[in-house]
């Protein structure tokens, strides 16, 4: 199979998000990213902040953001804190359907996506479902598969600019905290970046994200954020990478002692084998 050099030149932000994002750095083109968390640990803060920050470092490239929960008036509480926000394209999902425009939210989504963008967050993804259920008549489970066939056909760059749009999609949890949808959705992803408290009991608590699966980087590391400033979200990068060099050593120790007890065991199973001779 043949790919043009340009699928594999990631989208960067800027921020040292970069490298929890990918291994090489940076948000990859064509790929599904869904994000999970804790109620208030500011999921959609993170996810504008990063489509406007690439937005602004990649020149000439195309972000949306569909809404499915927030409409205008929450947008504007957005912006006083983070002006930036202001310049996104957004696509708000209202979901009381109107009779007399003869158009569905499902046949909107699909003729905007159609138009070619470079980056696409959805807020959330099962509240689109929802409302795709309910608007077409038909159940969660065939409103998810009609939603993940446009993202594929997207990811492959099956729109009129031809580009691999990537997937950024917000996902409600459970009480406690465990993600909701089938496991076709979960296969479907690229990664699953979980934004957490580290208390989950103290809303004042340190927030983190975290990567619980990852096909392009690492799982496991922490990189800390901070939402009270105004105008840009803030990373401890300082602490991120005293995190991943930490869970580099614990993987060579770890290695370390699986290579000693292989060696004991093969010496120990060859030391029965002569006594049975």
């Amino acid at each position: 199979m043949q790919f043009a050099p340009e699928l594999f030149q990631n989208f960067m932000s800027g921020t040292v998000l970069d490298e929890l994002l990918c291994s090489y750095q940076g948000l990859p083109k064509g790929v599904n990213y869904m994000i999970i968390g804790d109620p208030g640990v500011g999921k959609t803060t993170i996810i504008l902040d990063l489509l406007s920050n690439i937005r602004l470092k990649n020149r000439g490239i195309r972000v949306l953001f569909i809404s499915a929960e927030m409409n205008e008036i929450d947008l504007a509480v957005y912006v006083r804190r983070f002006p930036k926000f202001q310049d996104l394209d957004i696509l708000f999902i209202e979901a009381d359907f109107d009779e007399d425009s003869g158009r569905h939210n499902l046949e909107i989504v699909r003729d905007t996506l159609e138009l070619g963008w470079d980056v696409v967050a959805i807020d959330s993804f099962y509240e689109l479902q929802g409302i795709v259920k309910e608007e077409e008549n038909i159940t969660l489970k065939k409103a998810e598969s009609m939603l993940l066939s446009i993202i594929k056909k997207q990811n492959k760059g099956a729109n009129l600019r031809g580009v691999n749009t990537t997937f950024l999609t917000i996902q409600q949890v459970t009480k406690t905290g465990q993600f909701i949808g089938s496991n076709r959705l979960k296969h479907a992803i690229t990664a699953m970046l979980e934004l957490r408290l580290e208390n989950p009991k103290n809303i004042y608590s340190d927030r983190y994200a975290v990567f619980s699966k990852h096909r392009r980087g690492d799982v496991g590391v922490r990189l800390y954020y901070d939402l009270s400033a105004t105008g840009d979200v803030k990373y401890n990068s300082e602490r991120f990478r005293q995190d991943r060099q930490l869970r580099k050593l614990q993987s060579n120790a770890t290695a370390s002692l699986r290579h000693f007890a292989d060696k004991f065991d093969k010496i120990f199973n060859n030391q029965i084998s002569q006594g049975n001779e």
